[in-house]
């Protein structure tokens, strides 16, 4: 049997899936209760809950008397490109930030070719690479995959991230700041793998960006590849 959870995620994609295709625009009343019930055989809870989902991340309104109407779709902006992380930028913006690591810290080779040009030194020590999905609250937004010179970070790989945050670690556990980045941006086609954690069909747009971050640590860099979906949310920088 399927779990109250479930259903409210159910119906919840449902009725956002319908808003974003046009299905339901601008003004536009979703379903009453009485009807989503009779629709869908759940409770008015269950319902509430996916209600209020949607008006927290801003895509209804609900009004006394009238129901939930749809409001003006909004790109909301990020501001990714700085020398802040994800998940101290999307913070700041009073978002819920989730991370899913598809591959824990690991030490590897650089691969090649390489995005951007490393040092002797790096190239001999490798990397610790690890690839996370990012999201605000439900929404995956970026595809990230990242790289940090492995010179002197002993047990990185084992070493839990202070608040969910690879630049805070770095900060407090190896007393190692970003001084600046570097970017390259360029539009790609989603392919299967991006389709499947970004929940996006194959061949939408997706921004790419390529992040070359410098430390205190002149040895020290992070390199980053991120696939981005921009269909709800716009990357600007905020420095």
């Amino acid at each position: 049997m399927m779990t109250d959870v479930l259903l409210y995620r159910r119906l919840y994609e449902k009725l956002k899936g319908d808003i974003l295709s046009g299905h339901y625009r601008e003004g536009d009343l979703l379903p009453s209760e009485n009807m989503l019930k009779n629709t869908w055989h759940i409770t008015r809870s269950t319902i509430r809950r996916a209600l209020l989902e949607l008006e927290k991340e801003g895509y209804i309104m609900r009004k006394q008397g009238k129901g939930s109407v749809v409001l003006p779709l909004r790109r909301r902006t990020l501001g990714l490109l700085s020398v802040k992380g994800f998940t101290q930028v999307v913070g700041e913006q009073k978002q819920p930030v989730r991370t899913v690591m598809i591959k824990k810290p690991m030490i590897t080779l650089f691969p090649e070719p390489f995005f951007y040009p490393v040092s002797p030194a790096e190239k001999e020590a490798g990397c610790i690479f690890l690839k996370r999905l990012r999201c605000v609250g439900e929404d995956p937004v970026m595809l990230e995959s990242t790289y940090i010179s492995n010179i002197d970070l002993p047990d990185f790989i084992h070493t839990p991230f202070v608040n969910g945050s690879l630049f805070e670690t770095l900060n407090r556990v190896y007393r190692i700041e970003i001084t600046k980045v570097e970017e390259d941006l360029r539009a790609v086609a989603a392919g299967p793998s991006e389709s499947r954690w970004l929940v996006v069909p194959q061949g939408r747009p997706l921004l790419h960006i390529l992040l070359r971050f410098f430390t205190s640590r002149k040895d020290v860099l992070v390199y980053s590849s991120l696939l981005c979906n921009t269909e709800n949310y716009s990357v600007g920088n905020i420095l």
